[in-house]
């Protein structure tokens, strides 16, 4: 099954170029931490494989699950295009929400180190 249709592909030719990146992820937004237990989630979220934790352009905090869709194949197609869901179909609405016109990321976090890195230079206190 095409991945992309005509219309799609003529008005956005990157959808025919893309390796599928929103394909490989789920990222579930949560709170921004503010306290002790919270930060301490973030930290639990990065000790886990394969998890990270990122900060969008809208300031707003997610957990990335880093897992491709069971429906992607090996040459980023869709077997389920026609019938794909709802997140998937509005996935580039407007341009710039799609990674291959950028980065989702303002901040990226693959270990606690780095997160706890990112507290100092911000001037927060990292709470133990």
């Amino acid at each position: 099954m095409e991945k992309a249709n005509q219309s799609e592909s003529a008005s956005n030719p990157l959808c025919g170029k893309c390796p599928a990146l929103c394909c490989r992820y789920v990222a579930i937004e949560i709170q921004a931490p503010s306290a002790k237990e919270e930060f301490d989630h973030i930290r639990w979220y990065l000790l886990h494989r394969d998890v990270q934790v990122f900060i969008d352009h809208d300031g707003a905090w997610f957990v990335e699950f880093v897992t491709p869709c069971e429906e992607l194949t090996a040459d980023n197609q869709c077997r389920i295009y026609d019938r794909r869901p709802e997140i998937c179909r509005s996935h580039g609405n407007p341009p710039e929400v799609c990674e291959m016109q950028g980065t989702p990321y303002v901040e990226l976090f693959h270990a606690p180190e780095e997160f706890d890195e990112y507290l100092r230079k911000k001037n927060q206190s990292v709470p133990s």
